[in-house]
């Protein structure tokens, strides 16, 4: 355990001294993702699905704000989505500005997570994103997991619906313009994994405040388990029991995300719980103070020890400092 905390410790120098560099590494990796996902997965039109259109994507969201890179992931579906369908890019493009006035509104401090709901998605792990964002944020980044999850099951129900879009002549537009509605309105898994991440995220978020001991262990255990019973349920009563396999997989991977979340940020010592109160004119505090886990860094020196060098005395000088003769030095 010890040699783990020292890691943990050289981890947090190591990015505290070149955070600029990590975080721009960290938005390069995830854009040129997001870019070569939304590429490959829609590729309606041919000019954008060539690789270096991903990557100057990403290079340029490097140096820009994450919600940059939102903005752009957006854009680049409705390019795509204007390739296949102009009725189908207008429902897009009215939905996501939908989802962009929630998100600029109430959780623009968010877009990481609006960028991994989606990538998670795709991996069919998105079981991650509720209990992390229920341990690390505030209630309200709720919305930025539904802004990715509602994005990623348009894209997908298009694809899986691509042949009504393409059958349909052009002056059947008011047909397509109601497949896609249904296609929206009507997606009931949409619905499920929206009400389990915001029972989890929640739950997770009021245990891991609460002052008892192992809050956030609790907390991430309960919210894991509720959600997988949820999605259980769910896919059962829905006729999709081959989702079964993937909940199960998502589920183990958001305790091990969440297990290594708690390590780094909320590791507590609770055999050294101190209670402390005080009082001063309106009130009186009990406190219950709980030391993190640290341990210090060993600060090796090594002490240089040279011989001293021997110096030698005129006896002639020495006798006129003292101003003596010099016969009595001997």
């Amino acid at each position: 355990m010890t040699g783990l905390l020292e890691i943990r410790e050289r981890l947090r120098d190591v990015v505290g001294k070149y955070e600029i560099y990590f975080i721009a590494g960290v938005k390069f990796a995830l854009g040129l993702m997001i870019f070569f996902l939304i590429n490959s997965q829609m590729g309606y039109m041919e000019r954008l699905t060539h690789p270096a259109v991903s990557l100057l994507l990403a290079l340029v969201c490097t140096f820009l704000p994450v919600n940059i890179m939102v903005f752009f992931a957006g854009v680049l579906v409705l390019a795509h989505l204007s390739a296949l369908s102009l009725e189908v890019c207008v429902i897009g493009l009215c939905l996501f500005l939908l989802l962009f006035f929630l998100y600029g509104k109430f959780a623009s401090h968010n877009g990481y997570l609006v960028i991994l709901t989606p990538v998670l998605c795709f991996f069919k792990v998105p079981q991650v994103m509720p209990v992390a964002s229920g341990l690390m944020r505030e209630p309200i980044s709720y919305l930025s997991l539904i802004c990715g999850t509602v994005a990623y099951y348009y894209i997908e129900g298009v694809k899986q619906n691509i042949v009504n879009f393409t059958s349909m002549e052009e002056t059947e537009g008011t047909a397509k313009f109601t497949a896609a509605l249904k296609m929206l309105t009507g997606n009931r898994e949409m619905y499920l994994i929206s009400a389990a991440f915001l029972v989890t995220s929640l739950l997770v978020y009021l245990i891991r405040r609460q002052s008892v001991n192992y809050a956030w262990r609790i907390a991430l255990f309960m919210g894991n388990l509720v959600q997988i019973i949820i999605l259980l349920t769910g896919y059962v009563l829905l006729g999709m029991p081959e989702k079964i396999f993937w909940v199960i997989v998502g589920t183990l991977g958001s305790v091990a995300i969440s297990l290594i979340l708690e390590f780094f940020f909320y590791n507590l010592d609770y055999s050294r719980v101190e209670r402390v109160q005080f009082e001063d004119d309106e009130y009186y505090y009990f406190v219950k103070a709980i030391p993190k886990v640290y341990v210090a860094r060993k600060d090796k020196r090594v002490k240089q020890i040279t011989p001293r060098k021997k110096t030698t005395v005129n006896r002639r000088k020495l006798a006129e400092e003292l101003d003596i003769d010099q016969d009595m030095l001997d």
